[in-house]
């Protein structure tokens, strides 16, 4: 008999065009991914308040019906925009509906990132500065002392994911390059921008770890799946 797939469930702004071709080519074979998306009318914390207070909830009962077995809140910025009691209630709200668990980006990228016990945390990202400014306040909070954070100031969704890898590339190298206090880790932040696929050239130049949002979600739905395996590992 044919062992069932796994089912992971995605919540995703209707603009990301990245994000679940990322997973599809990362994810095993036994998993299947199912993706329900929430409007978003721009990335700046007024589209995105909007987005968790209108589009969360309604999202995870239409996800609710395919009996998910992890969900994963698919957006850095939103999930950092109220901080980590913000980040807590997504998750709150998601399983409530889903009962089932919830992932946030963040909450991945907290993880992957407490890999490497970074002591000078270089954050890169798409967004402007209003969002930049929550998500550095919220990884201070949840103890990584960053050392600097640039965007490159775009609200679009449709543009953040038409910058190519190679741009990624070279602006991610030339931000950590200048940065007034040398990083020892970088971050490159948000699920609808292409830098999984900059990940490696990005982390060969500058000779540090490089965490990503997409990476970060690989790598924390492995672990969900192998802790059911095996419930004493952490």
């Amino acid at each position: 008999m044919t062992e069932m797939a796994q089912r992971v469930g995605l919540l995703v702004p209707a603009g990301d065009r990245v994000m679940e071709p990322d997973l599809w080519r990362g994810l095993p074979r036994r998993m299947n991914l199912h993706v329900t998306r929430m409007y978003l009318e721009a990335a700046t914390i007024d589209g995105e308040r909007k987005m968790l207070d209108e589009e969360l909830e309604p999202a995870a009962r239409r996800m609710a019906q395919v009996d998910p077995e992890l969900v994963i809140f698919g957006c850095t910025s939103a999930a950092a925009l109220l901080g980590l009691a913000g980040e807590a209630d997504i998750v709150r709200r998601v399983e409530r509906v889903t009962a089932c668990r919830c992932l946030t980006v963040m909450g991945a990228a907290i993880q992957e990132i407490s890999q490497s016990s970074p002591k000078r945390l270089f954050i890169a990202t798409p967004y402007v500065d209003e969002i930049n400014e929550r998500l550095a306040a919220t990884f201070r909070a949840a103890g990584f002392p960053v050392c600097g954070i640039v965007g490159m100031g775009l609200a679009s969704e449709g543009a953040i994911g038409a910058v190519a890898p190679g741009d990624i590339r070279r602006f991610v190298v030339d931000a950590a390059r200048r940065a007034a206090i040398a990083p020892d880790c970088v971050f490159v932040s948000c699920t609808t921008f292409r830098a999984l696929e900059a990940a490696q050239a990005i982390e060969q130049d500058l000779a540090i770890p490089v965490v990503t949002s997409n990476q970060s979600v690989l790598k924390g739905i492995a672990r969900h799946f192998a802790s059911l395996k095996n419930p004493l590992s952490p």
